[in-house]
This record gives C-alpha cells, structure tokens and sequence, in this order.
C-alpha cells in the first residue's frame, strides 16, 4: 500500500511538472500566432527551465516568450530584438518567476550593468556569446549589477533575466557568466582581487567664492541642516559661485574626481576637485580649491527662473562612480536678477540697420535679444561692446538688457 501511495503521488507530480508551464516563442518568424505547436518550448529535464531551437533566416527578428494561446501576464515593454548576418540556429531559454516569464535568445546581445561595472547607466558592458553562456571579464568594484538586453527601440529591459539585483561581493578582477540552460548569473574573482575605487560618500555642494565662508549644503550626506536638492536660492543679482567635498573609499593613488554644474539644458561646467585629507587607511575628502562662476559662458534672461543641476564622479583607472541623485541630480532654483553695467549707466547705445545688418554698440557687455515683428527670436546673445547679426530687408525688435528698440533694416 506504501508503494502504491508514492507511485500515485509521483504520477501526481510527473503531470504537475507536464503543465506547469506552457510557454511559446512567439515573433516576427511566426507571424506573432502565439500558439503556434512548432514554436512550442519543452522542459530541461526536471530543471524548471525551457527550451526551443530553430534555425532562422538572415534578418533582423522581433520575438517574446508568452504562455501558449494567450497574451495574459506578456512580458512587459516593447518586442525584443536580434539580428542574423546568415542563417543560424538559434536557442531560446525561458523559467518563470511566479507568474513572470523570464527569457532571452542566445542570438540576442546581452549586458552587464550597475554599480559593479561603472554604473546603473549607459555604461553597460556587452558580454560575448558562446554556444553555453554569455560571459563578461573585467576589474569591477563591490557592489549591484543585473544582466540585460535592449528592447526594438534599444531601450534597456531590465527585468527578463534577472529581475532581481545581483552582488558583487569584492573589488578585482571577475568574470560575470550567464549559463544558458541552467539559466543562472554567476560573478567569480579571479586570482587575487585588487583595491580599487569603491564608494563616494559625504557630499557637499557649497555656495559663495571662498570656501571658508561660503554656505554648505548636503548632497548625499546629512552631516549638515539644509539640503541642496529642492533648494530655492531666491533672487541671485551677482554673480553664484559654487564649490563641494566628496569622500572617496579606499585611499588609491591616481583617483581623479569631479564636480558637475548645469544651468536647465545649457551647457555643462566641469569643475575638478581636488585631494585634501586621507582618514587613515579608508577614505580620502576631495574639495573644490575654490568657487566656479556658474553663470561664465552661460547667457542668461534677468528676471527668469532657473534650475541648477549638480552631480559628482569620481575615476579610477577603469572604474568610474558617480553620484547623482540615483541619476536625477541635485537641482535647486533660483532667479536670474543681474543687470548688466550697460543697463546701469547713462551711455548712449548706437543702433542701425544698414546693409540688411541689424547692429548696436555700447560700453561694456550687454544681453541682447533680437526678435522679428511678430516676436519670434532670431538670436539670444551676451555681447562685449557691439552686438551684429545679417538679416532680410524688414523691421525687427532689438532688446539690449531689457529695453526694446525698433529697428528698420534697408
């Protein structure tokens, strides 16, 4: 009676593990029939992983892994992608994870990305196929990483593989495998590991020329009472300097780390910072020498609200880390309210429209806009002494620091 009731419930089991996932590659080569028998995948074994190989031709194929005859709990984003040079065959490999289907194509290109490997960014590293598994070797740092692909529109996909994060435990030198019927990520040191940049810590954002006197505010850190981030800076009528401190980890030689301003979408301001202290073995602070002018080489409108972006890196060899808000930046607000000289003096400002050449000269540096009559903006300059600019025979508006003058062009 014992033998019959283990044989009955491993007859159970046996038809438990025969539907316990039916799943299709469905695609372009299938006319997306989502239920289509020969495209139907079957279980390694008992292993809970799936399988189906087909020889495709030469081209670019779009595909997903769903259940058999249903679009329900369809794997999330846009179709995903691979390209032939010739005819191959190809293998698909699918679990599920709940109810989520997991898959990729060996044809596909796979990723490394996160902390581990640069960054949760565009820095991805692409890993090489082979007929097993796709594998990447590098000098990494301790910390997240995931393995990726590209949806049609080359957006990341991130969740198909490993919709968990995974963990590099170490700094060195590793190997990151994806084992394609096992369906498992691995990332294994290899040899000794070797110091290497870590973590960014503790950083600051300053505001005022000197250091010593200037205004500190938290970026990453909460050693100080007022965050930079969501900060309104109120009305800035002279010129903002800005400055930060970072603490790098470990002590390392050849360590190079920055300091990153944008105003809105203007262009961006590099600002190098430099070594300060070690804290015995573990870490290094990092400060500016002094203030940046942020509004040098930038043109800006006097009475406008702007945003000011901030971010840090920091280098080491091949390693680069950042902090950045989890990529969304620390942005504070402030009004532009600085009136050039010209607009404070009494001078006189010469303007002509001869030569289908709409000109002006002043003393010192002005903002100038010019405009067509029905306000459309032609150009928007900071201009030193004299301002030119070649237009059609017409009546334009020149504004000089604010002030509106009508111009007739000949």
């Amino acid at each position: 009676m014992k033998n019959f009731t283990l044989l009955f419930f491993a007859m159970i089991l046996a038809a438990a593990n025969l539907f316990a996932a039916d799943l299709n590659v469905v695609g372009s080569f299938t006319s997306w029939n989502n239920n289509d028998a020969a495209f139907k995948m079957t279980e390694i074994g008992t292993t809970g992983i799936y399988s189906l190989e087909k020889t495709l031709p030469a081209g670019t194929h779009e595909f997903k892994v769903t259940y058999s005859g249903t679009w329900d709990n369809s794997p999330a984003g846009d179709n995903r992608v691979f390209t032939l040079a010739t005819e191959k065959t190809v293998k698909f490999y699918a679990k599920l994870n709940g109810t989520q289907i997991l898959f990729f194509s060996d044809a596909q290109e796979l990723y490394v990305i996160g902390a581990a490997v640069g960054g949760w960014n565009a820095s991805m590293k692409l890993m090489t196929n082979t007929a097993a598994e796709a594998a990447y070797t590098a000098n990494v740092v301790a910390g997240g990483y995931k393995i990726v692909v590209k949806d049609k529109n080359s957006n990341i996909v991130w969740n198909d593989i490993t919709p968990s994060d995974q963990n590099v435990s170490s700094t060195g030198n590793h190997t990151f495998k994806l084992d394609f019927a096992a369906f498992t990520v691995t990332a294994t040191a290899n040899g000794q590991t070797t110091p290497s940049l870590s973590s960014l810590s503790n950083s600051f954002i300053t505001v005022g020329q000197d250091m010593n006197t200037a205004a500190w505010y938290n970026a990453n850190s909460t050693a100080q009472a007022e965050n930079f981030n969501a900060k309104n800076l109120g009305s800035i009528s002279s010129p903002l300097y800005i400055g930060g401190e970072i603490t790098t980890a470990p002590v390392l030689d050849g360590v190079s780390v920055k300091m990153f301003c944008q105003i809105d979408e203007l262009a961006i301001t590099e600002i190098p910072l430099v070594w300060i202290s070690n804290n015995g073995t573990t870490s290094s602070k990092w400060q500016t020498a002094a203030g940046t002018d942020i509004f040098a080489g930038n043109t800006l409108t006097k009475g406008t609200a702007y945003k000011l972006k901030v971010w840090f890196n920091a280098t080491h060899g091949t390693t680069t880390l950042w902090d950045s808000n989890n990529m969304a930046n620390y942005v504070a607000d402030f009004t532009y309210d600085i009136t050039s000289k010209v607009g404070n003096q009494n001078v006189s400002i010469n303007i002509s429209g001869a030569n289908r050449t709409v000109k002006a000269t002043f003393n010192d540096e002005a903002q100038v806009e010019l405009f067509t009559l029905s306000g459309q903006l032609i150009r928007n300059a900071k201009a030193a002494n004299e301002f030119s600019q070649s237009v059609s025979a017409g009546t334009y508006i020149l504004r000089i620091n604010g002030t509106a003058h009508k111009v007739l062009v000949k």
